[in-house]
């Protein structure tokens, strides 16, 4: 009963970080995406067959798909705040697309571990929910929970699609993430 409270929480946290603004970092927008790279190419190294690269190649379409819908209904705004370099901070509102495109990445990465033969109550669901939830709001849970290679690889193509949409998009984003200068 605990672990579905708890899960209720982690839902209701996560539903509100895709509808209120966040201010745009430079560890979600590149530091996460390259780790996720490294982990990727290292999952993918480890269990490297041809069905795996063409699994890989499949779910790397796929994410990039889910990252374009993602970025449907994004809000950038410039902030009044001002962070510690004395730039205003910009900040981003992920929205309903966002939120559906991570159902569908849950959901395919579920059903490519069954593929793969693994099998799953609803309490080995319940906690894999709660780890990709924890996963998205905590960098701390994303760089110590260990990943199948799948995941990786939907987190890599879907997020680097995002955030180069949204870097490219959106100039001041670029500014302030990665120049991090004043017009």
């Amino acid at each position: 009963m605990s672990l579905w409270i708890f899960l209720i929480i982690l839902i209701y946290s996560f539903l509100k970080t895709t509808v209120e603004y966040e201010t745009a970092t430079r560890l979600s927008l590149i530091i996460i995406p390259l780790y996720s790279a490294i982990m990727m190419i290292l999952g993918i190294g480890q269990n490297f067959t041809p069905l795996t690269m063409l699994v890989t190649l499949f779910l790397i379409l796929f994410g990039i798909a889910i990252g374009l819908f993602q970025t449907r209904n994004v809000k950038v705004k410039i902030s009044n705040e001002k962070d510690k370099l004395g730039l205003p901070k910009v900040k981003i509102k992920r929205g309903r697309h966002y939120l559906v495109g991570w159902i569908i990445i849950f959901i395919l990465g579920i059903l490519v571990e069954l593929f793969y033969g693994a099998e799953m109550d609803k309490t080995e669901l319940s906690e894999k929910l709660i780890i990709e939830i924890l996963r998205d709001i905590s960098s701390i849970v994303m760089f110590t929970n260990k990943s199948s290679w799948f995941i990786w690889v939907l987190n890599v193509s879907s997020s680097w699609t995002y955030d180069t949409y949204l870097l490219l998009e959106y100039p001041k984003l670029r500014q302030y993430v990665v120049l991090r200068q004043k017009d």
